[in-house]
């Protein structure tokens, strides 16, 4: 769930970095006139900000990512270490359960399919 709570912001992220990044004109006006002294071109320093909006917010969310799909990874692990345990103590319980599921779920099909049944 976590994951896709991650990848449900990227692109919203990623759309408003490219698009401060691609502005042709000022977005805000307030900044427009900076001190001469300084000798900064405006329209130029909001495109590198947009830039690094969009690096800054697929970066660190390709470095979340990878660590939620490690932590993924041990959970299954540990998942499956403890059904093993579990298997172990009960002699396999679940399994033996389920096969005796599907054999009378095979034995209702063969009563269904044979010709007794039909007649």
């Amino acid at each position: 769930m976590r994951i896709l709570e991650l990848f449900m912001g990227m692109p919203f992220h990623a759309f408003f970095g490219v698009a401060v990044m691609m502005a042709s004109s000022l977005l805000v006006d307030t900044f427009a006139h900076p001190p001469a002294s300084l000798g900064t071109n405006t329209l130029t320093d909001q495109q590198l900000a947009g830039g690094i909006t969009w690096a800054f917010g697929e970066i660190p969310t390709a470095i979340v990512l990878v660590a939620l799909v490690f932590q993924w990874a041990r959970s299954e692990e540990r998942q499956a270490r403890r059904r093993d345990r579990a298997a172990d103590r009960d002699g396999d319980a679940e399994l033996a359960a389920y096969n005796a599921y599907l054999a009378s779920l095979e034995a209702r099909t063969r009563g269904a399919g044979s010709p007794e049944a039909a007649g």
